[in-house]
């Protein structure tokens, strides 16, 4: 198994909560959806399992893009996704707006207030925002929700029990029986995560815009 194979292998056992906070959603028929940092596509493929919509889907990492390619196409799926390489901080990036836009891990990387106005920016007006984010200052994002016009419909979160049990332990392991010496710094990265499993506790957010 290449690297890809190895995260893409563990990332897909927590899909299940991706699809629970969609599930959390209205009834949409055909919904036009934006996977904003989508890296791979993991989540991207899940919610096309689930729905009848299409997906555009934007990272600036251009490997993870071509890898995310190659399983559109194995999967017949060119002709309901649209893969960018590019930022989704980039002005204009769209001139269109989307029906549910999916921001998972992409706020604590480029910033959570100006990640969240560049998303908000590309909502239908009573469209739905999904973010999956850290857990830490939740009190000041929800604050920051209702400043911008974003009502929180509902969230859960995710203790590090499960990012332990489904995501790092799966990920420790196939990385020390893979042969590849690119694993190595990984999987230091990974072992760090497991020693300190306070950090990696998460939060969805389901979110509405309002006018």
């Amino acid at each position: 198994m290449n690297l890809f194979e190895i995260r893409d292998e563990c990332r897909r056992r927590l899909n299940r909560y991706t699809i629970k906070a969609f599930s959390m959603l209205p009834d949409i028929d055909k919904p036009l959806i934006l996977d904003a940092g989508c890296g791979t596509g993991v989540s991207s493929l899940a919610l096309l399992e689930v729905c009848n919509g299409t997906m555009y889907a934007v990272d600036p990492d251009q490997a993870s893009l071509e890898w995310f390619k190659e399983k559109a196409v194995s999967l017949n799926l060119r002709d309901r996704i649209t893969i960018i390489h590019d930022t989704i901080l980039k002005p204009a990036l769209f001139d269109f707006n989307f029906d549910v836009i999916l921001a998972e891990g992409l706020l604590n990387v480029i910033g959570f207030e100006n990640g969240l106005k560049a998303l908000v920016a590309y909502m239908k007006s009573n469209g739905f925002l999904l973010i999956h984010d850290e857990l830490k200052n939740d009190e000041e994002k929800r604050r920051y929700f209702k400043s911008i016009n974003l009502q929180l419909m509902q969230s859960f979160e995710l203790h590090e029990d499960v990012w332990l049990n489904e995501y790092f332990y799966c990920l420790k392991s196939k990385l020390e029986s893979t042969r590849n010496p690119l694993a190595d710094a990984e999987l230091k990265e990974v072992e760090e995560n497991i020693r300190q499993p306070e950090n990696l506790r998460s939060i969805y957010y389901i979110l509405q815009h309002v006018n």
